[in-house]
């Protein structure tokens, strides 16, 4: 048996999933709250038994390296590195956006998911809903820039995610009737997603040991920020 542990807390909930040779065995998904450290380890606990693994079974863990909440993915990646090392196994960083496009299937265009990257930014990348391939690199976008880039391409978009509902409105201005919105029950980072990308890449050789796992902001976090103003850059 070769199990994966996928996880993730980039955003407003906090979910776990197991893969076993391809195929996902459980999933768990809850809304993210206080503790939110403790709440993943139970959740991991709970789906594992779920699926009938045990952590001996596991062969690797992937986990949402960000974009996402600062707090939110610090979490994960903490979670996932000690799990790792305390069984002694690879880890998978998984881009938050590209578990998030791998929600809306077949698309005859763009795949866009959106999240809120607060101060009126998104977190946003593009991907050909035919053959998943990149095509907009992940960025954190003025909302109106996004469009702009989304409209040279020349090609309908459908978008999901929680950075759609605040700037909407920005995007359609740009793509008139070439933008779509995917259905809100898609608009979540699934778990199971990124546990089978993880298990994808551990086919594939591309695991990576517990300490090379850093998170992928995208852009500094507010503390960061105020301490460059301070210090002049």
């Amino acid at each position: 048996m070769n199990a994966v542990l996928g996880m993730d807390t980039s955003e407003r909930t906090a979910g776990v999933a197991v893969v076993v040779d391809g195929a996902v065995r459980s999933e768990a998904v809850e809304a993210s709250g206080p503790r939110q450290s403790r709440r993943i380890l139970v959740l991991v606990e709970a789906t594992l038994a779920t699926a009938g693994v045990g952590r001996g079974d596991l062969v690797a863990l992937a986990v949402t390296a960000g974009p996402g909440a600062f707090t939110g993915v610090r979490v994960g990646v903490a979670t996932a590195k000690g799990l790792a090392v305390a069984l002694g196994i690879p880890v998978v960083g998984v881009s938050s956006l590209e578990a998030l496009a791998g929600r809306a299937g077949p698309w005859p265009g763009l795949v866009v998911p959106v999240l809120d990257a607060k101060k009126r930014q998104v977190y946003a990348g593009a991907w050909d809903g035919e053959t998943g391939r990149r095509v907009l690199d992940e960025a954190a976008w003025d909302p109106p820039g996004l469009g702009r880039a989304l409209a040279e391409t020349g090609r309908p978009v459908l978008a999901l995610g929680a950075g759609v509902s605040p700037y909407r409105e920005a995007l359609r201005l740009c793509l008139g009737d070439r933008y779509h919105e995917a259905p809100g029950d898609l608009w979540t980072v699934p778990p199971a997603r990124v546990a089978l990308l993880g298990w994808q890449r551990w086919r594939a050789g591309s695991a990576e040991p517990p300490d090379a796992l850093t998170p992928r902001y995208l852009r500094r976090s507010e503390a960061e920020e105020r301490r460059a103003e301070r210090l002049g850059g």
